[in-house]
């Protein structure tokens, strides 16, 4: 069965996109892809870009420039060693941060049809709390 789940977080002011990532890297989440970085500077042009990992400092700057220019950028962060993660969604606004949780996601035990939304939570809210947070929606649908 495909499932579409996603997290969207609001914040009560704009926040950078470097706040974001260096709360979360704090907290442990990091922009491995299976060895590499993987990012979309512009999600409408469909097309992802990959560096290796000794190169985050240039992903990030194009991506901090991506969305500078009112595009939509896109990351893929992991838990850790976990591979556990997806894709965090950067808007221009910067008041609001998705997660497309598309990476060896963690469903619920008792029903394994549906995302474990509570492992993603316990590490989010804390990192993203600390940078302002005011807001989260959840969706999990069949």
């Amino acid at each position: 069965m495909s499932r579409d789940t996603d997290f969207v977080f609001t914040f009560a002011r704009p926040v950078g996109l470097s706040d974001v990532l260096d709360a979360l890297g704090a907290a442990g989440w990091v922009p491995d892809d299976m060895g590499s970085i993987t990012y979309n500077v512009d999600l409408e042009d469909g097309d992802a870009q990959q560096r290796p990992m000794d190169e985050f400092p240039a992903a990030v700057a194009e991506l901090e420039q991506g969305v500078a220019t009112g595009h939509i950028s896109t990351i893929k962060l992991t838990w850790r060693d976990t591979g556990t993660g997806g894709s965090f969604f950067f808007y221009p606004s910067g008041d609001r941060l998705m997660l497309a949780p598309i990476l060896h996601t963690r469903t619920r035990a008792d029903h394994p049809d549906f995302l474990d939304l509570e492992w993603y939570m316990s590490r989010l809210l804390g990192p993203l709390a600390g940078i302002g947070l005011t807001g989260v929606e959840t969706s999990d649908l069949a």
